[in-house]
C-alpha cells in the first residue's frame, strides 16, 4: 500500500540529489532510516564503552588514593 507525503521542495531536491538511477523515494527514505537507526546503536554502544571507560578510572583513582593513604600512615 503506498501513500502521498509532502515534502518542501529542497527536501525532494536533496533526495532527487542522492537518488542512483533506478532508485525510488522510498528505497531513498528506507535507506536512511535504517542508517539512523544504525547511528542510534552506535551512539547507545559508544556511551555504555563511555561509562565502563569511566567506571574504569574511578575504581583506579580509588586504589591510587587507597595505595597512597597506606603510605602516608
Amino acid at each position: 500500500m503506498s501513500k502521498t507525503i509532502k515534502v518542501e521542495d529542497q527536501v525532494y531536491l536533496e533526495l532527487d540529489m542522492i537518488r542512483e538511477k533506478g532508485e525510488t523515494f522510498s528505497q531513498i527514505i528506507e535507506s536512511l532510516l535504517e542508517a539512523r537507526l544504525k547511528i542510534f546503536e552506535i551512539i547507545s554502544i559508544v556511551e555504555v564503552v563511555l561509562r565502563y571507560e569511566k567506571y574504569k578510572q574511578e575504581i583506579l583513582l580509588k586504589a591510587i588514593r587507597e595505595q597512597q593513604a597506606v603510605k602516608g600512615s
